[in-house]
């Protein structure tokens, strides 16, 4: 059975607003594709469709604090995040928290290369797994504040 095709759910944050719709994976690229084209291609616009009225629209993200890539739209407004997981899966990267202007503040996990630094923007994997959250691609120029809380490894498989 083959399935139709790939849809994200993707809220574009801006300072005072948001935007929220379907966007093609088709259009976009996988998640991978997105995270290694990132530092040559910044998303600058997104087409999203809308989950009420079905219209399209290109939305330009040049003025957006992030965009989230999510798992509903509603999300969860008790839920407390948790910056610390024990028992989360171990990828590699580091481990920062991003502050915007307006005083959100986020942790995630983004590629322990260049690319945080010379593009305009960054992509950033949540650490909560948990978190209506699965993929934040981030504005830099809507960063306060930008910190490294640490380096994250993959464990090492001992050779017998």
């Amino acid at each position: 059975m083959q399935g139709g095709p790939v849809t994200y759910k993707v809220v574009v944050r801006f300072e005072d607003h948001a935007i929220r719709g379907f966007a093609q994976a088709s259009e976009l690229g996988t998640v991978e594709q997105l995270l290694r084209n990132a530092p040559q291609h910044p998303l600058d616009s997104i087409r999203l469709t809308s989950p009420e009225s079905g219209d399209v629209r290109d939305v330009h993200v040049r003025d957006a604090k992030a965009i989230f890539f999510v798992r509903t739209f509603d999300g969860d407004l008790n839920h407390r995040a948790l910056h610390f997981h024990e028992n989360a899966p171990v990828m590699e990267g580091l481990w920062v928290r991003v502050r915007f202007h307006d005083g959100e503040a986020i942790e995630g996990l983004i590629s322990n290369t260049h690319d945080h630094v010379l593009g305009e923007g960054f992509f950033m994997m949540p650490t909560d797994p948990n978190g209506n959250n699965r993929l934040i691609y981030v504005l830099k120029s809507r960063l306060r504040d930008f910190n490294v809380l640490g380096i994250r490894k993959a464990p090492k498989i001992p050779v017998f």
